[in-house]
């Protein structure tokens, strides 16, 4: 829960005592007003409205009020709205405070089979799963991040039985338990014998056979931790790991199909749920289990720690979950909130891509070129740079473009990567939001605070205060919605009407530079905060 100042709430408050209306009828609003009430559902004349409302609104933190067709526009004093921001600064280190939520918040990302490296379609997944769980820990909820590792099945299998027939004397690495797994794959058709030796590990794995179960552990860990570094380089931290193995090895999969035996029904040895004309398979022919089955399984896990329970996943999965969530809630009583997050899919221009095919884009493929898009840049830019600080700063470059490049997009529509478009400082992305988070760190270095001080602003000192005032708005509905793009988007609000302040408000030794260095100081510190929560790597030197 957010703890501030909130003007727009005051003056809903006050509204309310006279007229019934909804919070969502008053919205921020750049351009006509700081906030801006909708009246034309209001049966009344709308003057006679605006006469009402202007008369009882005696707040001294309004500046002026003005009707505006079906529209009442609430202008409020920049002072009051810098000093709001001040004080929280002062008072809490942060702008705006929270009060910490009791429930706890799980966010499930990523998530990716542990049969190869992550690429470029499913790191949208990670990117915007880690926005959103720093998002929400902002707001004051207490939330973790979760990865489902998927380690049961015939892909990973796969893996472990590729390094046995083709690397068993060899170091299991990445490469080697990747080139086993293709060739697997590859042959898997042709030769029947390797399909049965998979369909006999498979039996034996779902039977609870332990020591095959800590081999196949052993062997996706190897796959996984690269899968790991790779977030990393991206900043993307998970909190815990959820081995789905776990749950065949400790019958967790058996008593819930068990539990759910008034509800099954049978196809030969298979057992199926029946979702209006569906059959949902649990079990396979012969008695393992099927994804769906060890899918209920973990959600029932996670209910019984969390409160809030967000799932992100590709668009692809949206049948999946229309059955699990309909099991979950009317056969398995399930008890927490729970939603699920979407995501489109993610291209280059290099076409589609799959782990089997061993034709993939990497995610650490895009970072080292990204990487490598940035020092070209850096170095045309700053030739006066060393290898060193060039090298921190486009790895710090690339982090934030690939994040904000990706998660500034609605997460329900399709994406294409460019890197022109990612690497652009003049354009809507992380090196343009960055130039501006130094331009601001420069500023406060070179400055003396002199001048006088005054509480007299003009449009760009009042649209930068205001933009800054109105970031927690903006943690809010991105909460609500859970969208990260509207962080970011705020974030390039942010930036522009600092630039706009910027180009038209001169500073270091100027009448009016202890003002203007104040706002440019509040300014710094909600750079800070915001980027944190869309990965931005901000640099006070670029």
């Amino acid at each position: 829960m957010l703890l501030f100042d909130d003007y727009r709430k005051i003056i809903l408050d006050e509204i309310k005592k006279i007229y019934s209306i909804q919070d969502n009828d008053m919205d921020i609003n750049g351009n006509f007003g700081d906030f801006t009430l909708k009246i034309f559902k209001f049966k009344e004349n709308r003057e006679e409205v605006y006469s009402k409302i202007k008369s009882i609104m005696g707040k001294d933190f309004i500046d002026k009020i003005e009707l505006q067709g079906n529209y009442i526009n609430f202008y409020i004093r920049a002072e009051k709205m810098l000093d709001t921001i001040d004080n929280s600064l002062e008072t809490f280190g942060m702008y705006p405070n929270v009060f910490q939520d009791t429930s706890k918040a799980l966010i499930e990302h990523t998530s990716s089979n542990p049969t190869g490296p992550i690429h470029v379609g499913r790191i949208r997944n990670s990117i915007i799963g880690d926005s959103i769980y720093r998002i929400i820990n902002r707001y004051g909820t207490r939330s973790c991040t979760q990865y489902f590792v998927n380690d049961s099945g015939k892909q990973v299998i796969s893996l472990y039985l590729g390094h046995i027939k083709y690397h068993r004397d060899e170091e299991m690495t990445v490469e080697n338990l990747l080139d086993g797994y293709q060739k697997i794959y590859t042959n898997i058709e042709k030769d029947p014998d390797i399909k049965k030796e998979v369909q006999a590990l498979d039996e034996r794995y779902e039977n609870g056979d332990s020591q095959l179960i800590k081999e196949i552990q052993k062997t996706a860990s190897i796959v996984l931790q690269s899968i790991t570094d790779s977030l990393e380089k991206l900043g993307i931290h998970i909190s815990t790991y959820v081995w789905e193995s776990n749950f065949i090895m400790y019958g967790n999969v058996n008593e819930l199909i068990n539990s759910l035996s008034d509800n099954l029904k049978s196809e030969g040895k298979a057992k199926y749920i029946e979702i209006g004309d569906k059959k949902i398979f649990l079990t396979r022919q012969d008695g393992t289990s099927l994804y769906f089955a060890r899918d209920l399984v973990y959600h029932m896990f996670k209910s019984e720690n969390f409160d809030w329970i967000i799932d992100v996943l590709g668009e692809d999965h949206k049948d999946h979950v229309k059955n699990l969530d309909y099991v979950l809630h009317k056969f398995l009583d399930f008890p927490s909130r729970i939603d699920y997050l979407f995501y489109g899919f993610v291209s280059l221009d290099t076409g589609k891509m799959s782990t089997r095919k061993g034709n993939i884009i990497t995610v650490n493929d895009l970072y080292e070129k990204t990487v490598e898009e940035s020092v070209s840049i850096i170095k045309e830019k700053r030739p006066d740079y060393g290898k060193d600080e060039i090298d921190r700063i486009s790895r710090a470059i690339a982090a934030s473009s690939i994040r904000f490049n990706i998660v500034k997009i609605n997460a329900n529509k399709p994406l294409t990567f460019r890197w022109e478009e990612a690497l652009n400082f003049e354009g809507d992305s992380a090196p343009y939001i960055m130039y501006a988070y130094a331009r601001a760190c420069s500023l406060i270095s070179r400055s003396g605070k002199s001048g006088k001080s005054s509480v007299e602003y003009n449009e760009y000192e009042k649209n930068l205060i205001k933009a800054i005032y109105f970031y927690p708005y903006y943690i809010q509905n991105s909460v609500d919605f859970l969208r990260a793009d509207i962080m970011a988007g705020y974030m390039l609000y942010l930036v522009k009407s600092f630039n706009d302040f910027y180009l038209n408000c001169p500073i270091v030794g100027t009448e009016e530079e202890q003002k203007r260095i104040k706002i440019v100081e509040v300014f710094k510190k909600i750079m800070e905060d915001s980027a944190e929560l869309v990965g931005i790597q901000l640099l006070e030197k670029i």
